[in-house]
C-alpha cells in the first residue's frame, strides 16, 4: 500500500491545496482505485515537488507536468499512432479553413464548463491566444502565437475566428490538437485575466485554484506529493460526452532514480513511471508477471516517439558557432556503438533529425542522397582530426585539441535518463581528442534553456505528420541572446533556411510544392549541421496490470503512454480497473 504523507503536513504553510477541505479532511480512496505515478521533472521534482504550490503551464522553466497537461483540456487531440482518424475533437466540434489559409473558424462543443462552473466559451481561446501575443517571446508558445496570429477575435461564445499573418494550413494541428509536448493550453480568462501570467501562480485553494476543465480537482499539493481526486461533475459526463474515468485518485510522487522505480513497480506501489533504460524495464518485466508495456513483454519493451535525439549546441558561441567544428565533432561519433553498448542494442540509429513514423518517411526518404552527400553516418577519426587542425587546432602532448593555450572542451548537459548514451558519447569524444564531459543535475533545462550550456543532449518533438513541425525549431525567430530563456534553443540562423521553412508551412503537407522545398532546406541544414542527429528515441514506460488495464499498446494505439504528454487524459479514461482488484 502507498503510505500517504501524514495529513497534518496539509496544513504546512503555502500549501497548494492544504484547506481544511483537503487535509485532515482528504477523502479515503482505496489503492485500486488510485493511480499512483512519478513526477517527470528531475530539474523540478527531484527529492520534492518544487512546484507544489504553483500550476502554471506557459512558465518555460520550473513547471513540472503534475495535473495541466492533462486539465486543460483541448480543442483537439492528435494520435499519430492511428492508421486513420488522427484527429479527435473534444472542445471544439469543427474548424473550417478559408481558401488561402489565412483564417480560420472554430466552433466550440456547447455545455463545457470550468470546474468552478463558468462556462468555456470562445472568449477563453481567444484571451489565451492575446496573452501569448502580448508576452512574447516569454512564455512558452508566444513566440508563434506572436508570428502567425494576425487578429483572434470571439464571434460570439461558441465561435472563434484566428486571422493569420500567412498562410499556415497547419495552425490547428501545430497549436490547437495537442500531441506529445505540443499544443496551447486554453486558459479562463475569468482567473488570468489582469495577471502577469510570467509569475502568476494560479494555485489559491481558497479561491478554488486551479480552476480546469479536466475531470479532477486538486486534492492535496505539498513537496511530498500531488493529489488529483476526480469530481463528479465534470462537463463531459454531464453532457454524455464522455464517461467518468475509473480512476478516482491520481498521485503524483516526486521524481525518483530508477533503481527505486523499478523496486516500487516489483512491490505494485507504482502503476506507471518514467521511463526505464533497457536493462532497468527488462528487469521489471522479469520480476513482476504483472508488468507489460506498449509491445507487451517483448524487445523492444517500447514506442517510437517523435523526441529524436540530437547532440546540440548553442550555435550562437564559439567555437560551437562553426560548422565545420560541429562537422568534425560528427565524425567523431559512432552511432552504432552508442546503441550497441548505451541500449544493449535495443533501438535504432538516426542520421536525420526526424521520427521515423510512416508519415514521416515518406519525406525523408527524398533525402537519403543528401545525407550521404553531406557524410553524416561517416565515423571516421581522420576526418575529425583533418577538420580541427584546418581550422588551426593542435593536439597537446595528452592528446587533446588545444588552440592559443585554450582546450577544446565539451560538456554535454543533459537528464539522468539520457546517461547511457552520454558515457558512450563522451567515451567516444575524448578518444577523439576533445576534453569531453557530461553532467544531469536540477539546473540542467535551466541552464540548456538559457543558452549557458554551450553543449546538451536533447530531443527534437516535432514532426508527426511532416517534416515542417521539426524544421521550424530551428527557425531564427527563436534565437535569443545567450543567458535569455529561449523557446527553442538550438540559437542558429540561416535566412535562406527560414525562408524555405515560412514557404513550406504555408502550403499543405499533401502539396506537390513540399518535396522540393523540403530538399533545399535540408540541404542547407545538413551543410551547417546546427545539431548532431543520433538515435530515434523509444519511451520505455511500464505498464503495471496489478490495479489497472487497457494500458495502450501497439495493438491497441488509443493515445500513447506517457502522462507527461498532453494526450494522457485518454489513457486515464481508457483504464479499467483489474476485476481480481474488487471494488
Amino acid at each position: 500500500m502507498i503510505r500517504f504523507a501524514a495529513l497534518a503536513l496539509a496544513l504546512a504553510l503555502h500549501a497548494c491545496g492544504s484547506s481544511p477541505e483537503s487535509g485532515p479532511g482528504l477523502k479515503q480512496v482505496p489503492r485500486n482505485r488510485t493511480l499512483v505515478l512519478d513526477c517527470a521533472e528531475p530539474n523540478t521534482c527531484a527529492g520534492q515537488i518544487a512546484d507544489f504550490d504553483s500550476f502554471n503551464p506557459y512558465i518555460p522553466t520550473g513547471s513540472s507536468r503534475t495535473g495541466w497537461n492533462f486539465l486543460y483540456e483541448p480543442l483537439y487531440f492528435y494520435n499519430p499512432h492511428r492508421e486513420t482518424d488522427n484527429l479527435i475533437p473534444w472542445i471544439a466540434q469543427s474548424y473550417t479553413f478559408n481558401p488561402d489559409y489565412t483564417e480560420v473558424e472554430v466552433k466550440i462543443r456547447p455545455g463545457v464548463t470550468w470546474s468552478d462552473g463558468a462556462p468555456w466559451t470562445a472568449h477563453d481561446l481567444v484571451f489565451t491566444i492575446d496573452m501569448l501575443r502580448q508576452y512574447a517571446p516569454e512564455l512558452k508558445f508566444s513566440t508563434d502565437m506572436q508570428a502567425w496570429v494576425k487578429d483572434a477575435v470571439a464571434v460570439d461564445d461558441l465561435k472563434a475566428r484566428i486571422s493569420l499573418t500567412a498562410p499556415n494550413p497547419r495552425f490547428v494541428l501545430s497549436y490547437l490538437a495537442p500531441n506529445s509536448d505540443n499544443g496551447l493550453f486554453i486558459l479562463p480568462e475569468h482567473i488570468w485575466k489582469g495577471q502577469d501570467p510570467r509569475t502568476f501562480a494560479n494555485c489559491d485553494p481558497a479561491k478554488g485554484w486551479p480552476v480546469v476543465s479536466g475531470p479532477y480537482r486538486l486534492a492535496l499539493s505539498l513537496p511530498g506529493q500531488r493529489i488529483w481526486d476526480r469530481r463528479d461533475d465534470w462537463w463531459a459526463a454531464k453532457t454524455g460526452f464522455q464517461r467518468l474515468p475509473e480512476v478516482e485518485r491520481l498521485v503524483f510522487l516526486p521524481y525518483m532514480d530508477e533503481a527505486k522505480r523499478v523496486q516500487k513497480l516489483i512491490a505494485n506501489e507504482l502503476d506507471s513511471c518514467l521511463d526505464l533504460r533497457p536493462p532497468n524495464i527488462k528487469s521489471a518485466v522479469d520480476a513482476n508477471p504483472a508488468i507489460s508495456t506498449w509491445t507487451g513483454r517483448q524487445l523492444p519493451h517500447g514506442r517510437l516517439d517523435w523526441w529524436t535525439i540530437t547532440l546540440g549546441f548553442n550555435n550562437l558561441e564559439p567555437p560551437f558557432n562553426n560548422p565545420q567544428i560541429r562537422r568534425a565533432i560528427g565524425h567523431a561519433i559512432d552511432r552504432r556503438q552508442l546503441i550497441d553498448v548505451g541500449w544493449q542494442g535495443s533501438g535504432t540509429f538516426a542520421l536525420l533529425p526526424f521520427p521515423d513514423f510512416p508519415p514521416v518517411l515518406e519525406y525523408t526518404r527524398q533525402v537519403r542522397d543528401l545525407a550521404e552527400q553531406y557524410a553524416v553516418d561517416s565515423f571516421d577519426r581522420r576526418q575529425t582530426a583533418a577538420i580541427m587542425e584546418d581550422q588551426g587546432w593542435r593536439r597537446g602532448a595528452d592528446g587533446i585539441w588545444q588552440k592559443g593555450g585554450e582546450r577544446f572542451e565539451i560538456l554535454i548537459e543533459s537528464f539522468p535518463f539520457l546517461q547511457d548514451l552520454a558515457v558512450v558519447l563522451v567515451a567516444q569524444l575524448q578518444q577523439a581528442g576533445f576534453e569531453a564531459g557530461f553532467r544531469a543535475t536540477s539546473d540542467s533545462a535551466t541552464r540548456i534553456t538559457q543558452g549557458r550550456a554551450r553543449a546538451f543532449l536533447y530531443g527534437n518533438g516535432g514532426a508527426v505528420r511532416d517534416p515542417y513541425f521539426t524544421l521550424r525549431l530551428y527557425h531564427s525567430r527563436f534565437v535569443q541572446p545567450t543567458g535569455t530563456p529561449a523557446e527553442s534553443f538550438w540559437r542558429w540562423r540561416n535566412a535562406e533556411f527560414d525562408r524555405l521553412v515560412d514557404q513550406m508551412g504555408q502550403i499543405a503537407p499533401e502539396d506537390p510544392r513540399m518535396i522540393p522545398l523540403f530538399r533545399q532546406a535540408m540541404e542547407i541544414w545538413l551543410g551547417e549541421m546546427p545539431s548532431i542527429p543520433l538515435v530515434q528515441w523509444y519511451h520505455r514506460i511500464p505498464h503495471n496490470e496489478k490495479y489497472w488495464r487497457n494500458w495502450p499498446t501497439a495493438e491497441n494505439p488509443y493515445s500513447n503512454d506517457s502522462y507527461w504528454a498532453n494526450t494522457w487524459l485518454l489513457v486515464l479514461l481508457g483504464l479499467e480497473r483489474a476485476p481480481e482488484t474488487g471494488g
